[in-house]
C-alpha cells in the first residue's frame, strides 16, 4: 500500500517534469522596424508579427515605426533585429554606395521578398505638369527626410532629369497621409512615393480630384539603373486607377519590398520566421492585395544578395535554393 501511495504521489511530478521542456521555451523578443505612418509597411509588419506568433508563440515580435533607410541604419547599429527594406537600399548599404558611402555594412541580410514597391508620382489632372521637369518651381509635398521615397525616389528621379530638390518650389516634408492632405488643400501640386499598387494615397486623393501619373521614360529608367542596379522596370496596368482619372498603362519602376534581418539574429529564429511567413503568406492579402498569389519561389527570389543563414536553410528545405 505504501509503495502504491508513493507511486501515486510521484505520477503528477513525472508528468510535470516531462511537460516542462515544451512549456518552458524561453521567449525571444525581436525589434521589427517597419514603415512610416499611413503607409503599408506598419500593418504588414503587424501581420508578420501575428503570423509568426501563431506558429511560434515563443517569438515575440515588437513592431516600431521606421522607413527603408532608417531600418537599415537601425540594423547596422544593432538597434533592430528585423526590418523592411528594398533591394536597392540593401545593395547600397552592403557596397557603401549613395547614402551609405563610408559606412558600408554586412550586418543586414536578405530574408524574403514581399511585393513590388512601385514609384508613383501624381499631380492634379487639371495642372499643366506632364513631366518631372515641369515641376521646376512648383510646390510639392515630399516624404520625410531619411525616407527612401525621398532619397532613392525623388532625388534620383530629379537627378536623371538634371534637377535637384532645390529646383522645386515650396516644399513640405512629412508622412504619406500628410503629403496627400497638402495636395488636397492645394498647398502642393505633386506627391510621389514608393508603395503598393493600388496605393492608398492615390485612391484617397482621387476621391476629391482627378489625377495624372507622371511616367518614367526608357531613357530615364536606363539612367536610374546606372545609379542603382536594384531598380526594376514596372508597368501599372490600365484600369488600375481609372476612377481616379489615370487612363492607360503607366511605365514606371520599382524596387521590391524585402524583409531583412540582422546577422546577429540567431539562425534558428530567422528559420522559424521565414517558415512562418512563407507558409502563412495567404494571410498577408488581408493587408495588401499586392501579396495575392505570391509563391514560395517569388518570396525566396535570388537577387545576388546574401541570405540570412536561417532563411537559406528554409529555402533549401523546400527546394527554392539548391
Amino acid at each position: 500500500m505504501r509503495v502504491r501511495s508513493v507511486f501515486a504521489a510521484l505520477v503528477p511530478l513525472l508528468v510535470a517534469a516531462l511537460a516542462a521542456p515544451a512549456a518552458a521555451q524561453p521567449k525571444v523578443t525581436l525589434v521589427f522596424s517597419s514603415g512610416p505612418t499611413g503607409g503599408s509597411w506598419i500593418p504588414l509588419a503587424g501581420a508578420t508579427a501575428e503570423i509568426v506568433k501563431k506558429r511560434f508563440p515563443e517569438l515575440d515580435v515588437q513592431v516600431e515605426p521606421g522607413a527603408a533607410l532608417v531600418n537599415m541604419e537601425k540594423i547596422r547599429t544593432d538597434k533592430a533585429d528585423l526590418g523592411w527594406s528594398m533591394t536597392n537600399v540593401l545593395y547600397d548599404a552592403r557596397t557603401g554606395r549613395g547614402q551609405w558611402a563610408g559606412k558600408a555594412t554586412d550586418r543586414a541580410l536578405y530574408v524574403a521578398t514581399m511585393y513590388p514597391n512601385v514609384w508613383q508620382l501624381v499631380v492634379p489632372a487639371a495642372s499643366d505638369i506632364r513631366t518631372v521637369r515641369d515641376l521646376r518651381g512648383k510646390p510639392v509635398a515630399l516624404p520625410a527626410r531619411g525616407n527612401t521615397s525621398l532619397a532613392d525616389g525623388w532625388e534620383n528621379v530629379l537627378r536623371v532629369n538634371g534637377m535637384k530638390l532645390e529646383d522645386l518650389g515650396p516644399k513640405s516634408y512629412g508622412p504619406i497621409a500628410a503629403n496627400a492632405e497638402a495636395m488636397k488643400n492645394r498647398q502642393a501640386l505633386a506627391v510621389g512615393w514608393f508603395t503598393t499598387v493600388p496605393a492608398s494615397f492615390i485612391l484617397d486623393l482621387g476621391s476629391v480630384m482627378k489625377l495624372r501619373m507622371i511616367p518614367v521614360s526608357d531613357q530615364e529608367f536606363a539612367e536610374l539603373q546606372k545609379i542603382n542596379p536594384g531598380f526594376v522596370r514596372h508597368v501599372i496596368k490600365a484600369g488600375t486607377y481609372g476612377e481616379q482619372g489615370i487612363e492607360g498603362d503607366v511605365a514606371t519602376f520599382q524596387s521590391p519590398t524585402i524583409l531583412v534581418a540582422s546577422a546577429r539574429t540567431p539562425e534558428e529564429v530567422v528559420y522559424k520566421i521565414t517558415k512562418a511567413i512563407v507558409e502563412g503568406r495567404a494571410e498577408f492579402v488581408h493587408v495588401t492585395k499586392a501579396m495575392a498569389g505570391i509563391t514560395p519561389q517569388e518570396m525566396g527570389r535570388d537577387y545576388g544578395l546574401p541570405y540570412h543563414p536561417g532563411a537559406a536553410r528554409y529555402y533549401r528545405e523546400i527546394g527554392v535554393l539548391k
